[in-house]
């Protein structure tokens, strides 16, 4: 009797040892032949997966991406007591250990972007179809906090916007700066989060 393949779970470990590669060497550099020896398959196999290189780190993006926004919303979800401040630095720091495990990575991604920029594809699409999850957890979290009182009246979109212009700073540190330290990192974050807080303004009434 022949073994049953799990495909969904060996394309998960295909990009998983792909993203593995792709840190290690640089986008530019592997090859879809090294790909394939990497995960232990022939070409041939490989090609009934992904199609190109490009496909592949595409798709482990994705996924990582989408591995993190699920990360994010288990804890969201273990965390009710948590108010819209406590959320907002959660995320944030989630985020940013996340960049911190793999900064190699980081720039494998972006020698990915500038090789796609370069063949005329639209780079900003494809950052935010891997970030939209970001964002939407953001806003979210900042309507629910208006809604209760605890954040000012502000512009939800407008504040994700300026919550992921932040993060990609935090990402462009993590990647070329020699000494890094994660303080430092989220401290503009948890400034902007301090100041939406309604609490802030009362207090300076005081």
């Amino acid at each position: 009797m022949s073994k049953q393949v799990d495909h969904a779970n060996r394309k998960r470990e295909i990009l998983r040892k792909a993203l593995q590669l792709f840190a290690e060497m640089g986008y530019q550099q592997v090859t879809f032949q090294q790909l394939a020896d990497v995960c232990g398959l022939s070409r041939t196999a490989l090609y009934k997966y992904f199609n190109t290189k490009r496909e592949i780190l595409d798709n482990a993006i994705y996924q990582l991406v989408q591995d993190l926004n699920d990360e994010i919303g288990e804890t969201l979800v273990h965390e009710p007591t948590l108010d819209s401040k406590g959320k907002l630095e959660l995320i944030v720091n989630t985020a940013v250990e996340a960049c911190l495990k793999n900064p190699a990575l980081l720039r494998a991604i972006i020698e990915y972007l500038i090789a796609q920029r370069r063949q005329g594809e639209s780079v900003e699409r494809k950052i935010k179809r891997h970030t939209i999850g970001f964002q939407y957890y953001i806003k979210s979290i900042v309507q629910d906090g208006i809604r209760k009182g605890e954040i000012k009246q502000v512009s939800p979109m407008m504040t994700a916007d300026f919550f992921f212009c932040l993060m990609e700073a935090a990402a462009i540190r993590i990647m070329f700066y020699d000494t890094i330290d994660k303080k430092s990192l989220v401290s503009h974050c948890n400034y902007l989060i301090h100041s939406l807080m309604k609490e802030t303004v009362d207090d300076g009434q005081k």
